[in-house]
């Protein structure tokens, strides 16, 4: 669940699993996998019927989207944040990471 400053983006474990949804996404045996969907805590951003609960929020966090940069992720545990970066260099790099999640912005 995010709020308006995109906080969870800026743990490593959460970025963890933006790899996964990307890894998920790109898989051709998942076909029926939906992707990535952004929630806070009015509801699920782009999937509302009346979506002006959250059009606050979505402006919001479509300006800190566009700022955000995952290579600033922290990890409480330094291996942990090596191990996620590393795996995420395999994919493509943060910038790849960055671009999947503004792509993905409802």
């Amino acid at each position: 669940v995010l709020d308006d400053k995109a906080l969870p983006l800026t743990r490593s474990w959460c970025l963890f699993e933006v790899l996964q949804t990307y890894r998920l996404v790109h898989a051709e045996k998942r076909s029926n996998f939906q992707g990535l969907f952004f929630c806070a805590k009015e509801g699920v951003i782009g999937c509302q019927e009346d979506n002006s609960s959250c059009y606050d929020v979505t402006i919001a966090l479509a300006d800190r989207l566009a700022r955000l940069d995952l290579a600033d992720a922290r990890a409480s545990v330094k291996e942990d944040q090596e191990m996620i970066i590393n795996l995420v260099n395999e994919e493509g790099g943060m910038d790849q990471m960055n671009a999947f999640i503004r792509t993905n912005m409802s």
